[in-house]
C-alpha cells in the first residue's frame, strides 16, 4: 500500500500562521519577515556597506517597507508605503544567479519591491509571507 499526501506541503510561514492566536497573526508574520530580511540582507564584501529591508504593518491597512542602505559613513532610509486594499496578495519573486540577488515584486506589478542576497528558497518564503501579511491586513 502506498500513502499519498492529501494536501500540498505548507511553507513554514503558513504553518506558523496556523499555530498562533488569530489576533496576533499580523505581528507574528511581521516579526518572521523581518528575521528573514535581516538574515538575507545584501552585504558588500570588504566594504562597510549593506542593503537591508524591514516591514511594518499598521492598522490603517498599510504595509510600510523600509530600505536601509549603509553608504560609507551614512545610513540612508527610504520608506515605501503600500495601501493593501484592492491589491492582490499573491506575490511573485525571482532570482538572478548572475547578479547574486533575489527580488519580491509589488502586488499586481512586474516591478521589484524588496531585494535580498541570492537565496531562492528564502525569497519564495518571503513572497509567501508578505502575501499572507497583506491578506491579513485586508481583513
Amino acid at each position: 500500500m502506498e500513502l499519498k499526501p492529501t494536501e500540498q506541503p505548507q511553507t513554514f510561514v503558513e504553518q506558523m500562521q496556523q499555530n498562533y492566536d488569530p489576533e496576533m497573526t499580523d505581528l507574528v508574520l511581521e516579526s518572521y519577515l523581518n528575521s528573514l530580511l535581516k538574515a538575507n540582507a545584501i552585504k558588500e564584501r570588504g566594504k562597510n556597506s549593506f542593503i537591508e529591508y524591514s516591514v511594518k504593518a499598521n492598522r490603517e491597512g498599510e504595509l510600510v517597507v523600509t530600505r536601509h542602505q549603509q553608504l560609507e559613513q551614512r545610513l540612508v532610509r527610504n520608506n515605501n508605503t503600500l495601501t493593501v486594499y484592492g491589491v492582490g496578495h499573491s506575490l511573485e519573486s525571482e532570482c538572478s544567479s548572475i547578479e547574486q540577488r533575489c527580488w519580491v515584486f509589488y502586488p499586481d506589478k512586474a516591478e521589484r519591491w524588496v531585494e535580498i542576497e541570492y537565496a531562492p528558497k528564502a525569497v519564495k518564503e518571503l513572497a509567501k509571507g508578505m502575501g499572507l501579511l497583506i491578506k491579513e491586513l485586508q481583513k
